[in-house]
């Protein structure tokens, strides 16, 4: 079963240069997934890695959710046909989304504007930044009706989010948690108003895109592998290597003739 083709379930947009904004659209569902919702993010996340004028991505949800995971009422379960391949192969390409979203090479900012539920909080767990609204809440879910906690890889990104026993907490009991909570436990980085979320998020936003495309892509990178290194030592290394690469772009001699003459500097590509 597939959405009826009036309907988009996600909206892309490019609300200024350089930023693609994917919108989840199904607000009357408070934007719980689909297959259809599935196959149109992957294809929003093939555009963005063909496309290198993207330097950023902004995840959030239309109307008053963020996403409430996986749509049983509207239609996921009539998706699989009740095989268990064919219920393997959806759920793969619902994981996958979460894997391709923390290996792009730009930042995803997550503007949790409402639930993010099940699946929805494994989305935007996976982006690399969480702004929230004051009406947004989390909650794993799964584990309330008989399935396991772990979704998304939501068991390897949550402990190292908000430390091993808060993910074992929310993991195992499938509790909300509401946003001031997940303000301090870590799970979001900064929490305001509902009107505000959008503004805070374009302020951040122009933050990182005044830096050097490249040297933002490799930043990206290092966090990403930092964070599995085999040891402080090995992650020196790493960073070690991937300075020298970052000098050698002719950003770093730009950001110097700028300062001296008084200017912004022109990065590369």
């Amino acid at each position: 079963m597939t959405e009826p083709t009036t309907e988009q379930p996600i909206l892309v947009e490019d609300p200024r240069p350089g930023v693609r904004r994917i919108v989840f659209n199904r607000p009357e569902r408070l934007n719980a997934i689909t297959a259809q919702l599935i196959a149109d993010m992957h294809d929003a996340l093939d555009d963005i890695g063909r496309d290198s004028s993207v330097r950023a991505v902004v995840l959030t949800g239309s109307g008053r959710g963020f996403c409430a995971g996986a749509d049983i009422k509207g239609g996921w379960v009539e998706a699989s046909g009740g095989s268990a391949t064919e219920n393997y192969r959806q759920q793969y390409r619902l994981s996958e989304l979460a894997i391709r979203l923390t290996e792009l090479r730009v930042p995803v900012i997550a503007a949790v504007n409402g639930p993010a539920v099940g699946g929805g909080f494994a989305l935007a767990l996976s982006a690399d930044i969480r702004y929230a609204s004051i009406a947004a809440s989390f909650a794993v879910a799964n584990v309330r009706i008989g399935l396991s906690g772990g979704e998304m890889g939501m068991s390897y990104l949550l402990p190292r989010t908000v430390g091993r026993g808060k993910a074992a907490e929310l993991m195992l009991s499938g509790r909300k948690v509401d946003a001031q909570e997940a303000l301090a436990c870590h799970l979001v980085e900064r929490v305001v108003a509902p009107e505000a979320l959008d503004g805070a998020v374009d302020e951040l936003l122009g933050q990182i895109l005044q830096n050097a495309p490249f040297g933002v892509s490799l930043t990206k990178e290092m966090l990403m592998f930092g964070d599995d290194a085999g040891s402080f030592r090995q992650a020196v290394l790493l960073d070690n290597r991937t300075q020298l690469v970052a000098g050698a772009s002719g950003d770093v001699a730009e950001a110097v003739a700028a300062f001296r003459e008084g200017r912004a500097p022109q990065f590369g590509g």
